[in-house]
This record gives C-alpha cells, structure tokens and sequence, in this order.
C-alpha cells in the first residue's frame, strides 16, 4: 500500500477531508471542550499560508488523508537568524497508527529540512493521550523522545473568565 508524506495546502486538505478529521482529533485530545469549543479560523490559516509563516503536511495512503503535521514556521525574536518551526498539530488515523506514524514524523523532519539550512523543530504535546498499548505504549513526547527529539520544557494552562 502507497504511503506519500508531503506539502499539503489548507485547500487541498479540507478538500480531502481534513475537516472532518480535525473534529475527531478535537474529540480525542482537547482539554476543557464545554469551555473551549472548536472554532477553526481557516481564512486564518489561507492568511498565514500565503505569508509563508503556516506549512501544512499531509499522510495520504493510496491516496487517501490518513494523517497531518502543521507548523508555524518563522525565525523568532530572540533567534532571528535560525528558523522554527512550531508544531500547530499532528494527527495519524486512529487505525493508521504505529509505524506510519513515525514516518510522519521522519518525512517532517526532512521536509522542513529543505527550508532553511537549521531549522529548530519544536513539539507541544498532550501529556494525558496515551498511544499504544502495552511495553511500547507512551505519549507522542515519549515518541518524540525515541526519535531523539529533548523533553525541554512544560507548560501549564488555566482558563481565566472575566
């Protein structure tokens, strides 16, 4: 079976589904979903795209949209001689998962290679998801971590109502 990992527009995935996608994405990770409800901003997203600060991949199985890693991607105020690329989302079919999910990964990495000569790939993951059962079970940090990628920082969250 033909797996292709690349370059994806926002058009182009919603065209393929990406839509429907997020919403159980958004079903299986989000925290405080009575509080938070999604709301995607996709002119948003076409914005940033056209900017060339937002890059889209997708993971399509003889051609279908089984997965996607998104970033926004911009040199930052303190580094504004390195790229980095931060990680929006990623998301593998539930029944894809496993081994085409470190192909994501892997395919990531050498497509955000061919932006700059040093890009700084930066991940925020969800602690409470786990993946997998048994011994090879973890996070997508723990993932992350496997494919050599450092645990660097946490970050805490706290809904504020007026």
């Amino acid at each position: 079976m033909s797996l292709v990992v690349g370059w994806e527009t926002i058009d182009n995935a919603l065209a393929a589904g990406l839509e429907d996608m997020i919403a159980l994405h958004w079903d299986e990770v989000a925290l405080d979903k009575t509080a938070i409800p999604l709301d995607v901003d996709w002119e948003g997203y076409r914005r940033r795209e056209r900017e060339r600060t937002f890059r889209g991949i997708a993971m399509r199985r003889n051609g279908r949209m089984i997965g996607y890693n998104a970033f926004f991607i911009t040199p930052t105020l303190h580094y504004k001689s390195t790229l980095h690329a931060l990680n929006d989302v990623i998301y593998v079919d539930a029944d894809e998962r496993g081994m085409a999910g470190v192909r994501l990964l892997r395919e990531t990495e050498r497509l955000l290679s061919t932006l700059a000569p040093l890009v700084k790939v930066i991940y925020h993951t969800k602690l409470h998801v786990v993946l997998g059962q048994g011994t090879k079970s973890g996070t997508v940090g723990t993932l992350l971590e496997r494919l050599g990628y450092s645990h660097i920082e946490n970050v805490h969250a706290k809904l504020v109502r007026s």
